[in-house]
């Protein structure tokens, strides 16, 4: 058990992705085992190899962050999923970006700012942000390139700006791809990305217009909407 804490607490300091599996077995729960997320046992004994659909169900809740309870042939599994802080890459400073730090701070993402316009990228205006930036995307996402757990929001809907940024972010891994405007500016988008040689289905993991269709009309509304699509993502994939 020790060895298992221990390993666990190693995966949290480095910004690891696992879970704690605790095997229940009718009124006997086994001492848990730690997996990383390609559901290899890093510590503590599993009892044997897991049935592909255990592994297929445990992954999944992995990937999605969401802690709970699996059963796969014939066996009840309890999985504590360890993963770190989401990251929101948001792209375009204004009233909906600095609500929508704020809210996605609090929801336990690691937000970074990016923007081109020195006088629009400043930290002071976004407390609750892990990076505040002035670059264009090639330089800000060259820097730092989107992974799995990225979460892309274009709020800056200029195309020299927005292109760069949404070919970039659709030829990576990021879980969540938006971007603001409205039905008009998202066909325009759609048609220029396609041009570029994108395909419908790569096109279509864009959330556009961002956000949950809730009527927002005020950069606080818009940002909820955005933050509840995230999370949506987020926990159902």
């Amino acid at each position: 058990m020790t060895d298992v804490l221990a390993g666990a607490r190693t995966l949290v300091e480095t910004g690891g992705t696992g879970a704690l599996i605790t095997i229940i077995d009718g009124d006997v729960v086994r001492p848990p085992f730690l997996i990383d997320a390609a559901g290899t046992v890093l510590a503590g004994a599993s009892g044997g190899p897991l049935a592909a659909e255990a592994i297929k169900a445990v992954l999944e809740r992995i990937d999605h962050e969401a802690p709970g309870t699996v059963v796969a042939a014939g066996v009840e599994y309890f999985v504590d999923v360890i993963a770190p802080p989401p990251t929101l890459r948001l792209f375009g400073a204004g009233p909906i970006a600095e609500a929508l730090c704020r809210l996605a701070a609090r929801a336990g993402f690691r937000v970074v700012i990016g923007d081109p316009r020195a006088a629009h990228a400043l930290p002071d205006r976004y407390p609750d942000a892990a990076v505040v930036s002035c670059g264009w995307p090639e330089d800000l996402i060259g820097a730092v390139p989107f992974d799995r757990r990225s979460y892309v929001v274009s709020l800056l809907h200029i195309e020299r700006f927005e292109d760069p940024l949404l070919r970039l972010a659709l030829a990576s891994e990021a879980r969540y791809v938006g971007a603001l405007g409205s039905r008009s500016t998202h066909a325009s988008r759609v048609e220029r990305l396609r041009d570029a040689g994108f395909s419908v289905e790569a096109v279509a993991r864009i959330h556009g217009p961002v956000g949950l269709p809730i009527g927002a009309v005020m950069p606080e509304e818009i940002a909820v909407s955005i933050l509840a699509e995230m999370v949506q993502v987020r926990r159902r994939g």
